[in-house]
């Protein structure tokens, strides 16, 4: 396979994208290759798992397709499943498509994908935060991924995503900041559709096509602007507690046990959450991150 050539961006170029100046821990610099300038165009992402029907994929190319007929640049993951039939479905109407890697720019992960990607770089791009050199090993870096991805969008559309799925934190992550997002319903019986169908459950906006999409969203919001409340400070009590949940949920007796503070401490961050509703109660007495704010 022929190498590439990739560019390095920091934050005072100009196709830097606004959206990761929204970031808590922005990117000191990122990797680009292709056409860096769509960086800076209308964007949304289109996500979802690895493991899709052919009716979720069928979805993903559609919804690509027509939002790109529309003006839209499609940002994915580049990963298999619902992410290469958003970059497909964009591609098959001539539209604008981002890829956001976990890998070093000079990889293709996964490997599969070189064609597709190189398709991708023609007349949109490929950027990464991970060095030259990074592997897909860590599964570390695809979280930090995903808030790249959720930063550089105006909103989220989540196309199929089990409990514990990548999709639902990019989707978590654009909550953070401010970013709307839609989820598509599936059959109830499918557990491809089970984290969809959570995300609606707790405030997310129906999809069932394009039209759901409001094409005149607002430009992302400004950290200070955020809806909702704020993370709880480093250090606090409510802080440690958030910090150690999952989507499955933590059963509460062994967090309580973990904790190294006083009884009143822990009362308090519990309190401190509730009110803030950043933690819901699942059975069997497990917490677990709400994945939409109150």
């Amino acid at each position: 396979m022929p190498s590439r050539i990739w560019r390095c961006l920091e934050p005072d170029a100009a196709a830097w994208p606004q959206g990761w100046r929204d970031l808590g821990d922005p990117p000191a610099r990122v990797f680009v290759t292709g056409q860096e300038q769509v960086l800076r165009g209308k964007i949304l992402a289109i996500v979802g798992t690895r493991g899709a029907t052919p009716r979720g994929l069928a979805v993903a190319r559609s919804l690509a397709g027509g939002l790109a007929r529309r003006g839209w640049t499609i940002a994915s993951g580049l990963a298999l499943g619902i992410d290469a039939e958003a970059h497909t479905g964009a591609l098959a109407v001539n539209g604008l498509t981002i890829a956001v890697m976990a890998t070093g720019p000079e990889r293709t992960y996964p490997s599969q994908h070189f064609s597709l990607r190189e398709r991708i770089e023609r007349t949109g791009c490929c950027v990464t935060e991970s060095e030259p050199g990074g592997g897909a090993g860590g599964r570390w870096l695809f979280p930090r991924r995903n808030r790249l991805l959720a930063a550089l969008a105006r909103g989220v559309i989540v196309v199929e995503a089990p409990r514990r799925s990548g999709a639902l934190l990019t989707a978590q992550l654009a909550v953070d900041l401010g970013r709307p997002v839609w989820a598509v319903p599936g059959p109830v019986d499918v557990s491809a559709s089970v984290g969809c169908h959570d995300l609606l459950r707790n405030g997310a906006a129906l999809c069932t096509g394009c039209e759901d999409i409001d094409l005149q969203l607002p430009p992302p919001r400004q950290a200070t602007e955020l809806a909702g409340p704020p993370l709880p400070q480093p250090g606090s009590a409510a802080r440690w507690i958030l910090d150690r949940l999952d989507l499955d949920g933590v059963a509460l007796e062994e967090l309580r046990a973990r904790w190294p503070g006083t009884t009143a401490m822990w009362s308090e961050g519990m309190l401190a959450l509730e009110l803030a509703g950043l933690i819901r109660r699942l059975p069997g007495g497990r917490l677990a991150p709400r994945l939409w704010r109150a």
